[in-house]
């Protein structure tokens, strides 16, 4: 980290892997990433535009990166469920997970009282297959 073309990143690009950091941080929370995570890492870092040297450097030095909240509701709400798809990945949250998935979801830019009325919800929907563009339809 520190190299001249981050000094001209934008705020979105930040963002971006700020975003991924908060992924990763949940994939590794219960130990090493598993295979079904590393796909959804990688495809979601595909979605973020983020180059494989970018990856390997958030993935090795997670601490590094800050999380930036988005600008718009929208995009809050994405990145909350992906939080979530992230979280569920493996085919379980735990409590210790979900705790994390809400303090990472405040870092972001939501509230509290919103987390509560959403989370069960997008908890289930994603657990009954329903995709992510469906659900955030539905916010």
């Amino acid at each position: 980290m520190g190299n001249l073309a981050q000094l001209f990143e934008t705020g979105e690009q930040t963002s971006q892997k700020g975003h991924f950091r908060n992924l990763v941080l949940i994939a590794r929370h219960d130990g090493n990433i598993l295979t079904s995570e590393s796909n959804l890492l990688m495809s979601l870092a595909n979605k973020l535009s983020l180059t494989k040297e970018q990856i390997k450097e958030i993935i090795d030095h997670p601490e590094e990166y800050p999380a930036i909240p988005p600008y718009s509701a929208e995009e809050r709400h994405e990145r909350f469920v992906q939080l979530i798809q992230m979280g569920l990945i493996d085919g379980i949250m735990t409590a210790e997970e979900e705790k994390f998935i809400r303090k990472l979801a405040i870092s972001i830019g939501l509230t509290e009282d919103w987390i509560q009325s959403h989370l069960k919800m997008i908890i289930e929907k994603l657990q009954k297959g329903i995709k992510r563009d469906e659900i955030l339809a539905s916010l």
